[in-house]
């Protein structure tokens, strides 16, 4: 069993970071062998539009997305966080997620291949932790339709500064608690 996290925030230590790591731990307990990747820390450059994957193997990028592409394939379940920027995710987790395209057929249905289980985290700094659903919840769609089963979405809202996520205790709490779910 294995678990894979990707971490979009540039903060090192930060609360996207933080919560990435709970859902982590808590797939540990279960057993599962987990490893995570910061994307700020990568070399992935952005996807060109030019469909080489649409006729080859893989992307004809050779970066650290590269690496990415078989650490989600050995894995069974992934974990993707992100910062809210902007209304959106950072442009760090953006860039990841368009380079996805290659788990796509030319046609965009899904390639043959066991789809892979989802967790996505987001931290925000409004309090209001409704406000972003619908780009949550479309985020999630577009993720379903590369090939992934969405089994938890965590949202820390109000967290600005560096830390303040570990004072949400029940924020923290399903985030652990939903790993050990990918892993029953």
């Amino acid at each position: 069993m294995k678990a894979v996290g990707f971490i979009g925030s540039p903060r090192k230590g930060g609360n996207t970071e933080t919560l990435v790591n709970e859902i982590l731990a808590g797939a540990a307990e279960k057993g599962a062998q987990t490893s995570t990747y910061s994307l700020n820390d990568l070399n992935i450059k952005g996807c060109q539009s030019c469909f080489y994957c649409k006729g080859h193997p893989g992307c004809v990028l050779k970066d650290d997305m590269q690496k990415l592409y078989d650490e989600i394939m050995k894995a069974d379940a992934v974990i993707i966080g992100s910062p809210i920027y902007m209304w959106q995710m950072s442009g760090q987790t953006k860039i990841f997620i368009d380079r996805l395209l290659p788990f796509l057929n030319p046609a965009y249905s899904l390639k043959k291949g066991r789809r892979k289980d989802l967790v996505l985290a987001f931290t925000q700094g409004q309090d209001d932790s409704g406000l972003f659903m619908p780009y949550y919840e479309s985020t999630g769609e577009m993720l379903e339709s590369v090939g992934f089963n969405i089994k938890g979405l965590i949202v820390a809202p109000g967290v600005n500064e560096k830390g303040e996520v570990k004072k949400q205790k029940d924020t923290l709490e399903k985030a652990r608690n939903t790993g050990r779910d990918l892993f029953k």
